[in-house]
């Protein structure tokens, strides 16, 4: 948070999807993320795996995430919340892939667990990089979660996987992951042969509350 004169400045111009209001920014940038609960990026070793007839690439690049096109589910991937978690069968493919998944990414049984997320992609349509709808791992979220969406723009690098045919590469290594109610921006840092050495994304800081404490008398 910027402390111009000591004092700490929430103002800024900054917006995030499903956030009322401009605030300050706030950068972050991590490092030394992939495989962060599986032991490695890839945990299978693969850019595709193929699970009940359907490719998907299983990766951790600080959230473990089961990358999947929406187009195998015969649905567009524009789809609303509402409309997903309509479709019982939908949920039940989709959860059926997640608990082989959680055994080859080294999650173990995951049927009372909330990794790996599920991400559906498809192409954009709102300016961004990709298209995606996350499973969480049961309701759709609203939006995508930080490190849900770093892993997601790793995954576009992946050319042999699902997510690298539908994405649009950005110039400059920003990347915006559309979700049901906008888009999150993840900044990738690339070395010479386009290999991720670091990921981050933009948050913001605002004043929640103050107060004044007196000692004890």
């Amino acid at each position: 948070v910027a402390t111009p004169g000591g004092r700490v400045s929430y103002r800024g111009e900054t917006e995030i999807s499903g956030v009322p209001g401009k605030h300050a920014a706030v950068p972050l940038l991590f490092a030394n993320i992939a495989g962060s609960m599986c032991g490695s990026l890839l945990p299978t070793g693969n850019s595709v795996d193929v699970i009940d007839g359907v490719e998907a690439t299983l990766i951790d690049n600080g959230m473990p995430c089961v990358i999947l096109r929406a187009s195998d589910f015969g649905i567009s991937g524009e789809e609303s919340r509402e409309e997903l978690e309509a479709s019982a069968d939908l949920k039940a493919r989709i959860e059926a892939i997640r608990l082989q998944a959680g055994p080859l990414m080294n999650l173990g049984d995951v049927a009372e667990a909330s990794v790996p997320k599920m991400v559906l992609v498809s192409e954009p349509g709102k300016g961004g990089a990709l298209s995606t709808r996350s499973f969480i791992p049961h309701r759709v979220h609203a939006s995508i979660g930080v490190f849900a969406a770093i892993t997601v723009a790793t995954a576009t690098r992946l050319k042999a996987g699902p997510a690298a045919a539908l994405a649009l590469q950005p110039d400059g290594g920003v990347y915006l992951i559309e979700h049901p109610t906008g888009s999150m921006e993840v900044f990738l840092d690339l070395d010479g042969e386009g290999n991720v050495k670091g990921a981050g994304s933009i948050r913001t800081a605002r004043k929640l509350f103050e107060g004044r404490v007196f000692p004890a008398g």
